[in-house]
């Protein structure tokens, strides 16, 4: 009688530990989402980490500092290389840039919201082989290959942007990834050219 007892109560604790993992389980598979911040209907959160294709589209949420937050879907539709003779010529460029690789990235970003992102800077980076992430490079004026590269100052909730980031990838480096990073490295979501 007293071993059944035991039996049965090791049996319940193998069961209780079974539902406890499964629901660990599903936590881990939750995105954070800031304190306050409620994730608009009909959008589901990509989760860090994620590696996507051309044209598939990710959903995250994005901190401007303390000002804003809102979420966002970024598309990248297409990356593009570029050449520095050709398409920098009037450009005044140090000898490393002049030996760089330019790549083009198209994007279209949505605020899906709650709140406005005008003129926001966003946080993609292209990924090269030296396991670098370069920012974007600014670039004064029209530039006929690559144009509109920031959001517009009005960026509400449903708007939608379409983007063309420069990147110049270091001579000897090969542009392994586009990177969405809103959190840590390792978290960030990236697409392969």
């Amino acid at each position: 009688m007293k071993q059944s007892r035991i039996v049965a109560a090791v049996g319940a604790l193998v069961l209780v530990a079974g539902c406890s993992g499964s629901s660990d389980d599903k936590k881990s598979d939750e995105v954070p989402v800031p304190k306050g911040l409620e994730v608009p209907e009909g959008v589901t959160l990509t989760k860090g980490g994620t590696t996507l294709t051309e044209d598939k589209p990710a959903s995250v949420v994005y901190q401007v500092g303390d000002k804003a937050a809102s979420v966002i879907t970024v598309t990248v539709s297409s990356v593009r290389k570029g050449s520095i003779k050709r398409d920098f010529t009037f450009f005044s460029l140090d000898e490393d840039t002049k030996s760089s690789s330019p790549f083009y990235v198209d994007v279209t970003v949505k605020n899906e919201g709650p709140a406005g992102l005008g003129g926001a800077a966003l946080p993609i980076f292209a990924h090269d082989s030296s396991n670098t992430n370069l920012p974007a490079n600014d670039i004064v004026g029209t530039f006929k290959p690559c144009r509109n590269s920031t959001l517009p100052k009005s960026f509400l909730p449903g708007a939608t942007a379409k983007l063309c980031l420069v990147y110049l990838v270091p001579k000897g480096k090969a542009l392994q990834s586009v990177d969405l990073q809103t959190g840590s490295t390792k978290d960030a979501i990236t697409w392969t050219p």
